[in-house]
This record gives C-alpha cells, structure tokens and sequence, in this order.
C-alpha cells in the first residue's frame, strides 16, 4: 500500500531518555503500566449525543486515559457554492486540542500550525474512506477535540471521527482504525503512552481500512534508525487490527 503522509522529524536523544528507554520493558517482558508490547490500553466508546447537541453524529473514544470526541454535520448543502463539487460531497477537518489535555496546560487554537497539518492528515484519511460520490454538491463537517492527551491523542481522534460518521449514517467503504507503534529499547510496542512517547525512541501514526487491511496513513514520528521500520509497521498495523477488534 502506498502510506500518506511520509513526513519525517527528527529528534535528538539524550542521555536521560536513552536510560528511560532501556528500562521501558522488564525481563518478564511488562511495560511500565503493566501491559505487554502487542497489548493496547483499555478501550471505551460512546456513540450517539441522545439529542444532547445539533450534531449529526457524535462519538467519544477513549484509549486508557487519552480521550477525544468527534462531532459530524452534515450531509447538507454546502454553503459556499463555488466550493462544492458537482460530482461528489467536500470533507472539511478541524482538529483541536483542549487547554486541559495535558499536564503542561498549553493552550492551542484551531489554527496552530500543528493541528492544522494534523487535520489535513485526518480529512485526507476520511477522504479515501467516506463514499462521498453518493452526496454531490454537498458538505460534510467533522470537529474533533482531544480532551485529555496521554498518549496517542491523534489515533484516538481518528478512532472518534469513525464512530461519529457512522453515528451519522455516512457510507464508508471501510472503517478507519489508527494505532501509534514505537521502539521501546529494542522492541517494538503498539499503542504508547505519554510516557513512552517522551523516552525518545522511534515511533509512527498508522491508521488503515479494517476490512481491507489497507494503510491509508502512516506518519513517521521521529527518525527511524536502519532496520526497525519494517518492525514498527507490522506492528502499528497489528496494533489497529486488536483495536478494531475490541472495538466490536
């Protein structure tokens, strides 16, 4: 499969995450929270507002103590009549992270850099996903927020934005499930925790069609040193297929 995305950003280890790395899995083979590397967090779903908000679709995704929810409006005629197209619906993406989601208490707007790059990551993602052919001349709206991020924030937003398009009733050719992977010392581990992300070990965003075991996005977090990207990749992919399977 051809991954989107493929931006690369490097980031110097120290001496002190290099130490956190070596001690990350214990000789019996347990992470720091207690899992195994193939082993994600506890997953929970909410699906549906109850009338609660105006949202066409509504979803919240928690992966251990990472959350985010996903609201979707529409179909519905786009506004702005020279930005629909005749033959299919338009995907717009906005992503945003609570001032609270993490310890650090940093504040960021819609239109951070950071979000913006990662919501066109997501609306490219869902793109490929939605039927869109099935709604010309229309639009389709999806809001994510993440409301705590402790790791793996972005995978659990994707994982949102599928429960609120199929809340909404929105045909996908398959459903989009996405999973971080990294190395921790060296062996590869899926779904890493705040923590695990900040050791400084190499790490990807994968997210990929269920059914199809297809990768629609695959995001390379940090430099990737010769000879474990082919481990991190089956593990993210495998790491999406155990996701989706809790998730039914």
């Amino acid at each position: 499969p051809t991954p989107r995305g493929g931006r690369l950003h490097t980031r110097c280890l120290t001496s002190g995450a290099l130490g956190i790395m070596g001690e990350a899995i214990t000789p019996e083979g347990f992470r720091a929270d207690g899992r195994r590397v193939h082993e994600p967090r506890s997953v929970h779903c909410c699906v549906g507002s109850d009338g609660r908000c105006e949202a066409d679709g509504y979803a919240v995704f928690e992966l251990g103590s990472t959350k985010a929810v996903a609201y979707v409006y529409g179909p519905m005629e786009a506004k702005v009549r020279s930005q629909s197209l005749h033959d299919r619906a338009t995907l717009s993406c906005v992503l945003s992270t609570a001032a609270f989601a993490t310890p650090a208490r940093m504040f960021r707007s819609r239109g951070d850099r950071q979000n913006q790059e990662r919501s066109m990551w997501i609306q490219q993602t869902f793109e490929s996903a939605i039927v869109l052919e099935q709604y010309p001349r229309s639009q389709i709206r999806l809001f994510i927020q993440i409301l705590q991020s402790e790791g793996g924030g972005v995978a659990a937003a994707i994982n949102a934005a599928t429960l609120a398009l199929a809340d909404a009733g929105i045909p996908m050719r398959d459903l989009v499930v996405a999973c971080t992977a990294g190395m921790l010392g060296r062996k590869p581990a899926i779904d890493l925790s705040r923590e695990e992300e900040q050791a400084g070990g190499a790490q990807i965003l994968m997210a990929s069609l269920t059914g199809a075991k297809k990768v629609s996005l695959l995001e390379v977090e940090s430099k990737v040193p010769e000879g474990q990207f082919p481990q991190l990749y089956d593990m993210a992919l495998a790491g999406c297929g155990a996701i989706a399977e809790i998730g039914r």
